[in-house]
């Protein structure tokens, strides 16, 4: 039994079904379905009964969400949500690393650990797998695979299965991103309207009737209603309410509005009545204060059933009424309407960004280290064997200048695969307080002390003073020399540097800005946004990965790097750092 399930693991095309479920992946099918497809390709292929997966929660429990098409242990699993840290699957969560076991080597009451009801049913089970669905920053759940018909599990499954849970981690990183798209879009959506109304010139009873009709029907609330409490309007009616209050809510919305008044901030049926809220209460209800220049104004109330659909009045609603109200105390103020419109367009942007970027680099990134891996392997045996020739085999001269190119060739080949494979793997930060004026001073002189830099005249400016930073040496190091020696390689051994360091201030932040200039003539403008993309060189034998490279590493240290060109004359590159009291060695690890 155990050989037939070697072969058919062995005879598993990996390739083949890693793009099977990118493609499932990158579809536009819903989450669910997308998920669920996913685990019934490993369940069948992997000859795993079992294929489940369990989500981490904005509450920070897992619940066991999804399953393939013939588990028979989901109905059971799907009713408890269990905490980081307890039991197999909390463990897996907490630690972030994969756990495997067979049924020779499982730990006593493992079936208690996995779950209590399982006692008893675990036993026709085989082979376990749990593996976390995270990348550095995140982790969005664990995945676990129960086998009865194979007992062993091989390092390429467990290496497909790794790229695996990077792959679903990075379905249900997109989909957190979409909701949160979604989110400031109705959110942007809702402040829109608000600011056509709030600049126009209603008069305040029609105002702020409008501005509660424009609130329930975006946030798709039961009703919306506006209390003032402040006479600054000579209005006859001190409530604007749009849709109906029913009585059962009625005392609910007056003590969040007092709460809310004597607190000056949003509060919610939660903070008032949690017991009644998680027993029988079906609305969500937010209150907040409508406030300015130390006074309140009044407050605005939402309220909307648990089971809507609508996704602004969820775990955001505090966030979102405290927005809402503060637009409308602002005094229909323009200045703070299209600040907070630009916000919010600016956040669409990151998001979609870090999407886009999050997808090429992972994609590239496992694409990439997968066939460096594949092709370095003969490298190192086409060298060893060559170089065993050369040393063994009388042959005559031309013969032996062949097998030298074959050699240097190799050996070009070796480096390039090096340097992807640095690329693509996440190397950990080794943080250490660096004085970047002594640092230079010792790379120059590494450097400088090589006969090809002797027609290179360096110029140095430093501030005197300059604040220290926490970095990685050796990865900085590399960071500095690539620059170094691009300027010398633009000025082709005959020019100046000129090297700068000083105190900068960047978005709020206190930086250490170290500029490299060059007289090579600059970089050809329109090329000047490829530069740190992987793999784009203009140089015939480059990688085309310095650059990213380099850009990757100071983007881990928390800083940035900038270039200024200016074509015909030279470039300059500055590297931005934080300085040691913005940045912990914790924030760099």
């Amino acid at each position: 039994m155990s050989g037939s399930i070697k072969k058919q693991s062995q005879s598993m095309n990996p390739v083949d079904l890693l793009g099977k479920i990118i493609e499932i992946s990158h579809s536009n099918i819903e989450l669910s379905s997308r998920i669920i497809s996913i685990l019934n390709i490993i369940s069948r292929d992997m000859n795993a009964e079992e294929a489940i997966i369990y989500t981490f929660d904005k509450d920070r429990r897992l619940s066991c969400r999804y399953a393939n098409q013939k588990s028979v242990l989901f109905k059971i699993l799907n009713q408890y949500r269990c905490h980081v840290g307890e039991g197999v699957v909390g463990s897996v969560a907490q630690k972030r690393s994969p756990l495997f076991f067979t049924k020779r080597d499982i730990p006593p009451r493992f079936g208690c650990l996995f779950y209590p009801d399982l006692d008893g049913r675990i036993e026709n089970y085989k082979l376990f797998a749990f593996l976390p669905l995270a990348d550095d920053s995140y982790l969005y759940g664990v995945l676990a695979l129960c086998a009865v018909s194979r007992d062993t599990l091989h390092d390429a499954d467990k290496v497909f299965l790794s790229i695996l849970s990077r792959e679903v981690g990075g379905i249900l990183r997109s989909y957190e991103l979409i909701l949160s798209s979604k989110k400031r879009i109705s959110e942007l959506a809702t402040l829109t309207e608000l600011g056509k109304m709030l600049t126009s010139n209603a008069e305040p009873r029609e105002l702020l009737k409008n501005i509660a009709l424009v609130i329930a029907k975006s946030l798709n609330a039961t009703f919306v209603t506006i209390m003032l409490g402040y006479p600054f309007l000579k209005l006859d009616a001190q409530r604007f309410t749009y849709g109906i209050i029913e009585p059962s809510v009625q005392d609910h919305v007056e003590e969040l509005e007092e709460a809310a008044t004597r607190l000056l901030r949003a509060v919610s049926i939660k903070d008032c009545a949690p017991d009644e809220y998680e027993d029988s209460f079906k609305y969500t209800l937010f209150s907040a204060p409508i406030a300015s220049k130390n006074r309140v104004l009044g407050t605005l109330t939402i309220c909307a059933e648990k089971t809507g659909q609508s996704y602004a009045l969820g775990e955001d609603g505090q966030y979102l009424i405290s927005t809402i109200a503060n637009y409308i105390s602002s005094g229909l103020e323009n200045t703070l309407l299209n600040t907070r419109l630009r916000d919010a367009v600016r956040e669409l942007n990151d998001a979609q960004k870090r999407l886009i970027e999050q997808e090429k680099f992972r994609s590239l990134g496992e694409m990439t280290a997968s066939i460096a891996h594949e092709i370095k392997n003969p490298l190192v045996i086409i060298g060893g064997f060559t170089k065993r020739l050369a040393r063994q085999v009388d042959i005559d001269r031309t013969e032996n200048k062949y097998i030298r190119i074959i050699l240097n060739e190799v050996t070009r080949l070796e480096s390039i695969l090096n340097e992807v494979l640095n690329y693509v793997k996440e190397t950990p930060l080794v943080a250490e307080t660096c004085n970047i004026n002594d640092y230079l001073d010792e790379i120059i002189y590494l450097l400088t002390s090589d006969a090809s830099w002797e027609e290179i005249e360096i110029s140095r400016s430093y501030h005197q003073g300059l604040s220290l930073v926490a970095c990685d040496s050796q990865q900085l190091k590399q960071v500095l020399i690539n620059i170094l020696i691009n300027a010398h390689e633009a000025m082709h051994g005959r020019g100046t540097i000129t090297i700068q360091t000083k105190q900068a201030a960047y978005e709020n932040g206190s930086f250490v800005a170290i500029s490299i200039s060059d007289t090579g003539g600059g970089i050809d403008p329109a090329i000047i946004d490829n530069i740190f993309n992987p793999f784009f060189t203009t140089k015939e034998r480059g990688t085309g990965l310095g650059l990213a490279i380099s850009n990757k590493i100071i983007m881990n240290h928390k800083g940035h790097i900038d270039v200024e060109n200016v074509a015909g004359k030279g470039v300059t590159f500055i590297i931005y750092l934080p300085v040691k009291n913005h940045t912990t060695k914790e924030e760099l690890l």
